[in-house]
């Protein structure tokens, strides 16, 4: 089963919205209920599961009078925006920049934005990938070979690997940019598309799904 990219932007915005309101724990559980569902619609049995346990184990933590201040206000603060964040997490882990562009296309969004959006989850994943290479580097060349290295030397640590990093990514947005603009994504005629998307009964039951939390908090 496949949701909508334009449903679960939909969503996201939704549970956005939700972190604004007065939400009691029972809504809040009903909500993940809901968006943990739509992980499994969509065969992510794992994100099912860390949308649920996970809220349960930040709101035992966040009532634990015993932790340290830095950490219960840590806690308290996740459990609160741990809805939007699955949502976000849901958005983008099940849907390709391709699919993502195309369903705003059709909101008739302005081709600016979406030529930012289309760079921004090509990079997005590069960034991991990029780390990697620099601490290849530095144990190459003898620096760092031991973990607690980093925690004895954190400014030597932070020079050695955001520097080199921060110009390795800013080469690689330069590329991914003349790549999506050699693609056409920016062109102002109306391009072709190999992605195609129409609403379903899945799409169509998350605004039922909002609608009634809508009804159920406001009733």
């Amino acid at each position: 089963m496949r949701f909508d990219a334009r449903s679960k932007v939909l969503l996201s915005i939704f549970a956005g919205v939700t972190y604004g309101l007065h939400v009691t724990d029972w809504e809040r559980a009903y909500l993940l209920v809901g968006i943990a569902v739509c992980c499994l619609l969509v065969g992510r049995f794992k994100m099912a599961l860390v949308t649920i346990l996970g809220y349960l184990l930040v709101y035992q933590m966040s009532q634990v009078a015993i932790l340290p201040m830095w950490l219960f206000r840590f806690t308290f603060m996740l459990s609160h925006i741990w809805v939007p964040l699955m949502a976000g997490h849901f958005l983008l882990l099940t849907t390709s920049a391709y699919e993502l562009i195309h369903g705003l296309r059709k909101w008739h969004v302005p081709e600016s934005f979406l030529l930012t959006l289309g760079v921004m989850f090509r990079f997005l994943p590069l960034i991991k990938k990029e780390v990697r290479v620099v601490h290849v580097s530095l144990k190459t060349r003898g620096i760092f070979l031991r973990k607690r290295d980093v925690l004895l030397q954190p400014h030597r640590y932070l020079e050695c690997v955001l520097v080199p990093l921060m110009m390795s990514l800013l080469r690689s947005a330069q590329d991914l940019t003349i790549a999506t603009l050699t693609k056409g994504i920016a062109m102002t005629n109306r391009p072709s598309e190999f992605v195609q998307s129409r609403w379903t009964w899945l799409d169509w039951s998350i605004c039922v799904w909002c609608l009634s939390f809508l009804i159920l908090k406001f009733n």
